[in-house]
């Protein structure tokens, strides 16, 4: 049987993150495992897209695109990322592939998993992929770029306990580039979300929540997550969107238990 919670809250003008926070993680055999799902919702009226003139690069990203930051469906939120936070032990990185949702643009994040995340971002017709992804601390990230133009990577982290943005690395990818390759050896343990734009093209604009273990989930076109093989134990349930917010709720898992926590943010 299902254990349900609703989440709901002002959304906060600042991000926490418990200092200290470790990003060890140990790949192991789970046993009894358990499982979290739910949906995220909004109340209101999203914010519309925002639209750009393109100026650079048109034969390859057209002369004009859009941005668009919440994406809302019937009440229902897309590109949240929820994380559960305090799993130091259990199941590998899953791979998976995720497109870019809304516009144009054929970008996308590819994480081949493992015992690391494994991020590789294709980029692809003026577009690194969805709005919101993941990354870890310590794992380099790979870059492709498929288009025939040069793009200027221009990535910035978001410091915990702090709105502020901090610049920590910029880079031209050239045109058709393969192997560029991001933060190799950096650790970004003061980090909430590392946020990866572009120069030349200021409509590219993507948010990489700084996940600490492979439970996490972003949801999807109906708002739904699920988060499984969860070790049995007291964590901490966030749901982050770099717009909307966070909302967090400590949870129980038990051995085979299930647990359905909804979010629910509002304008």
């Amino acid at each position: 049987m299902w254990n349900h919670a609703v989440v709901t809250g002002v959304v906060a003008l600042v991000l926490l993150t418990p200092a200290g926070a470790g990003f060890a993680y140990e790949v192991v055999e789970v046993r009894h495992g358990g499982a979290v799902a739910g949906h995220v919702s909004f109340a209101g009226v999203p914010p519309s897209p925002r639209q750009f003139t393109v100026h650079k690069g048109t034969e390859v990203c057209g002369t004009e695109r859009a941005l668009k930051k919440v994406d809302v469906r019937d009440g229902m939120v897309r590109g949240a990322v929820i994380a559960l936070e305090g799993v130091e032990r259990g199941k590998p990185f899953a791979a998976h592939r995720d497109r870019e949702h809304a516009g144009r643009g054929r970008g996308a994040f590819h994480y081949a998993g493992g015992d690391e995340l494994n991020l590789n971002v294709h980029l692809d017709t003026c577009s690194f992929g969805p709005f919101t992804g993941v990354v870890t601390a310590d794992d380099a990230v790979q870059f492709a770029n498929h288009d025939a133009i040069r793009h200027t990577l221009h990535t910035y982290t978001l410091q915990q306990n702090t709105a502020m943005l901090k610049t920590v690395h910029t880079r031209i990818l050239g045109a058709d580039s393969r192997t560029e390759q991001v933060f190799p050896g950096t650790r970004l343990r003061h980090a909430q979300a590392v946020v990866l734009t572009c120069d030349r093209h200021d409509f590219m604009e993507n948010w990489l929540y700084l996940a600490r273990n492979p439970y996490y989930a972003v949801s999807d076109a109906a708002g739904h997550f699920r988060i499984d093989g969860i070790p049995p134990g007291d964590y901490r349930l966030v749901a982050w969107h770099p717009v909307l917010g966070m909302r967090e709720t400590p949870v129980t898992v038990a051995p085979h238990g299930s647990l359905a926590v909804d979010f629910a943010f509002a304008d």
